[in-house]
Order: structure tokens, then C-alpha cells, then sequence
């Protein structure tokens, strides 16, 4: 059951759209904070805000405890992939309109819900804002000029960030919520095409990125973007032109190491 706000403005009632804020977080004390603050501080207050705190050993269910959040615990992994059922688990507890998939390590501009919320229609199911990479050092540098290689790709339906997507409710609901594949967003985005329903990016609000970088933690990165596109069946040409216009290199590595799962049912994460 989805629940729905009502404001009077200038005697006429205006259905408020609802959010869900849905963060997942395994050892996130160096961010946590940050992430939830600016999702506190939002102009578009959102109705709910879940943390699913997926099996942490560090200080960050103390500092999540300090906010006004649901916090859904998970000691056991039975999922190949972790961060799915996490967002399945808390999927069973949304309540707005709205599911927010907000990453612990990222911060919002305080109108990203207010933008990204206009955006729906009922062509659009899935909107995020414009994701800058704000990670400190050389490499952060680097990594905020690549992000301008986009603009040569010969693919011009870029994906929304996936650290900061906002997707309808309902539409989880329909497809039965989240499976057990890498790369949930670009899962959803191809359940949407499936339905001729689009994404769509606000490029005048942003998430930003915070995670320090080294370049092996780029590489593995690159490498298992790879692996993840061969699962979810992309094929050779598409990742050969992605690796080639976006100067990733290891993607074509990883697509090569990857193995295309065959079509089964995939179990769905326990209540």
C-alpha cells in the first residue's frame, strides 16, 4: 500500500509526490553521515527513509542509529549478489510513491527529490540528476575529465545514475521487484524498454560522488562493469564501442572474463 500527502495551497488541494529513501551500507562510517544529512536536508522531504545495514563490522549502525530512519539489519547473505537483495529486502517495506536508491556514499543537492519528482510521467518510470564525481586527490581530477568523454559516445541514451535513482513504485511492484543480477539499474532500464517506458536525467540537480579512489579500485571497477555486461546479455559490439569512445579499457576485459547466465527464475530475498 502506497501512502500519499496532501497540501492546501491557496484553498485548492495538491497531492505531494512521497519518496522512499532506500540506502544500502556495508563498513560506511567515513560517509554514512553525509549521505543521510542530505537526504534529511531535501526541499521535497522525504516520507520514509530505510537503511539496510548489510552485515557491518564498523562504526556505521551507531551513527545511523542517531537518525530518524527504519533500519533493517542483515546478518546472512543469500543472494550471489548482496547489493540486489538489499535493495529487494527493503523494496518488501517502501511506502511511497517513489523508490530513491541513494548510495551511502553520495550527497544530494537539497532539490533533487523537488527536480527529479517533476520529471515522472507516464511515459517515465525512472529519473536521476546529473552524477559529478567529487573524490579528492589526482585521480578524482582525472576521473571528473573522463566523465566528459560521455559526450563523444555514439550512444545518446546515457543510463541515470544508478547512485542516485529515483523509479516508481508501482512499476517495481509489476516486474516483481528487484532479482538476483549485477547491476540493478541497468536491470531495470531494460525491464523498462521492454514496456516502451524511458529513464530520463535532470541535468540541473546533482549526486555527487564522494568514495576516495585508487587506480586499482579503478581497474577492478572497469573489469567487473564488464562481467556484469556480458551477464546481463549486452553484446560484444556495444561493450567494444563503449570500451573504445569511453577509454575503459578493462571493460572489454571483464565482458571477456564474464560468463551470460541462462534464463532461469531467479529467487527472490526473504521477508
Amino acid at each position: 500500500m502506497q501512502h500519499v500527502k496532501a497540501t492546501e495551497i491557496k484553498g485548492q488541494i495538491v497531492m505531494e509526490k512521497t519518496v522512499t529513501v532506500v540506502v544500502c551500507a556495508h563498513n560506511e562510517q567515513e560517509y554514512i553521515e553525509g549521505c543521510l544529512k542530505s537526504v534529511m536536508e531535501q526541499t521535497v522531504k522525504p516520507l520514509q527513509v530505510i537503511v539496510v545495514l548489510d552485515q557491518c563490522t564498523d562504526d556505521t549502525p551507531r551513527i545511523v542509529s542517531r537518525y530518524a530512519v527504519v533500519i533493517i539489519e542483515k546478518r546472512i547473505k543469500n543472494w550471489e549478489n548482496s547489493y540486489a537483495e538489499n535493495l529487494e529486502i527493503a523494496r518488501q517495506k517502501v511506502i511511497g510513491e517513489y523508490y530513491a536508491i541513494v548510495d551511502a556514499d553520495v550527497m544530494l543537492d537539497r532539490d533533487y527529490f523537488e527536480k527529479t519528482t517533476a520529471k515522472f510521467n507516464d511515459k517515465i518510470i525512472g529519473v536521476s540528476g546529473r552524477m559529478v564525481t567529487m573524490s579528492p586527490g589526482s585521480l578524482g581530477k582525472l576521473m571528473r575529465l573522463w566523465e566528459r568523454t560521455y559526450y563523444f559516445s555514439p550512444f545518446k541514451t546515457r543510463l541515470p545514475a544508478g547512485c542516485g535513482l529515483l523509479v516508481k513504485k508501482r512499476f517495481l511492484d509489476e516486474i516483481g521487484g528487484f532479482e538476483d543480477l549485477p547491476a540493478p539499474d541497468t536491470y531495470l532500464h531494460q525491464k523498462a524498454l521492454e514496456r516502451g517506458l524511458e529513464f530520463a536525467i535532470v541535468k540541473d540537480t546533482k549526486v555527487y560522488h564522494r568514495r576516495k579512489l585508487t587506480l586499482r579500485g579503478i581497474i577492478h571497477t572497469q573489469i567487473d562493469y564488464g562481467k556484469r555486461r556480458r551477464k546481463l546479455g549486452i553484446p560484444f559490439w556495444k561493450t567494444l564501442l563503449h570500451a573504445l569512445f569511453r577509454m575503459r579499457p578493462f571493460v572489454l576485459y571483464g565482458w571477456f572474463k564474464g560468463k551470460r547466465l541462462k534464463k532461469r527464475n531467479y529467487r527472490k530475498a526473504a521477508n
